[in-house]
């Protein structure tokens, strides 16, 4: 296609690219003197030729003072400024750019959030000569976001020990009974119910704050020998449960015993006191006996109920050892564990 009719063929070629983006913006003015969310149009030197008042308010600076600065990186800085900077790649590369969730800064907002869109503005050649940027401010927006995962993350997660609490722990074991039992996988979910060995005699010993400290230390070791898949909460004040999904009773034995060594072994200190700490644990596996689908409700209650079972007769029998229900002596005495006392 030929030179536009309004521009000289005597002109240089920053010349016409000038004229021409001038054209565009005459075009286009309509359109963008509707836009509600910052917008400003730079040309190939990243220089800022036109702009609404958003953008000015965004940037801090009067309208005078925007053509006086013009540099774009300079009004407004983006993580990606300057070598980056979306007004270069959507010139550079003639096609769109977005980028969702930018971070930059600028006279009147130190920390920005952005939602960014560069658009090529190209001449009757198809060349680009500058681009049309848009600027979201969602710095609002991502800290109400901020606020409302910390809102969430408080009522699900135990403050002192950053486990999950136990409203949250029952309702994921909840939902990976009935997804065993969709999957046809129900003997191989097994549950973990962790007591520390003589809790109350270290608070009595050593007070509370120590007593927290172990609490941390247990906490910290158990999500670090869970897997991804699995999930670790905080059950009572020194209990812990464990949902190990996909895992048969050998494994289920496999993990305890590992903890439960890293537990006898671990040295923690409080207040320059190394304070010894052990630990008993009673694992339940399968939630059917063959005799059709559980009620994923009951069954919920009869895994806790077995594995807790079996902590019972660790802790009746030594302490400092796993149990398993499946291989308890048969009593019937045991199918209802007696009250536990606090240690």
């Amino acid at each position: 296609m030929g030179t536009p009719n309004n521009i000289s063929p005597s002109l240089s070629k920053s010349d016409e690219s000038k004229e021409a983006l001038k054209a565009w913006l005459s075009l286009h003015r309509p359109l963008l003197d509707v836009f509600l969310d910052a917008f400003c149009v730079v040309d190939t030197s990243n220089t800022v030729v036109d702009f609404n008042e958003a953008f000015t308010e965004l940037t801090g600076e009067s309208y005078r003072k925007v053509l006086k600065i013009g540099d774009f990186c300079t009004l407004l800085t983006t993580q990606f400024c300057p070598a980056e900077c979306p007004a270069h790649q959507a010139i550079s590369q003639n096609k769109p750019v977005r980028i969702d969730e930018i971070k930059g800064r600028s006279k009147s907002f130190p920390e920005l959030q952005m939602i960014l869109a560069a658009v090529p503005i190209q001449n009757s050649a198809g060349q680009a000569i500058g681009a049309l940027l848009t600027i979201r401010n969602v710095t609002a927006e991502s800290e109400l976001q901020k606020k409302y995962e910390e809102r969430k993350k408080e009522s699900i997660v135990d403050g002192l020990t950053q486990l999950f609490n136990k409203t949250y722990t029952e309702g994921v074991l909840l939902r990976s009974v009935k997804a065993a039992i969709r999957q046809g996988d129900s003997h191989k979910l097994s549950v973990v119910m962790c007591d520390i060995d003589h809790f109350k005699k270290v608070n009595d010993t050593h007070g509370h704050q120590a007593g927290d400290a172990v609490l941390i230390a247990v906490a910290k070791i158990i999500k670090e020998e869970a897997r991804d898949t699995d999930l670790v909460g905080r059950f009572g004040g020194e209990e812990f449960l464990c949902i190990l999904n996909s895992t048969d009773r050998e494994g289920a034995l496999i993990f305890c015993e590992r903890f439960r060594k890293r537990i006898e072994s671990v040295r923690i200190e409080h207040a320059g006191t190394v304070i010894p700490v052990t630990i008993s644990l009673g694992t339940a596996t399968s939630l059917s006996d063959g005799n059709g689908r559980p009620d994923p409700i009951a069954a919920v209650k009869d895994l806790v109920g077995r594995a807790d079972t079996a902590l019972y007769f660790a802790k009746a029998n030594g302490r400092n050892r796993c149990c398993q229900f499946e291989t308890l002596p048969s009593n019937d005495s045991l199918k209802t564990p007696p009250k536990k006392n606090a240690a």
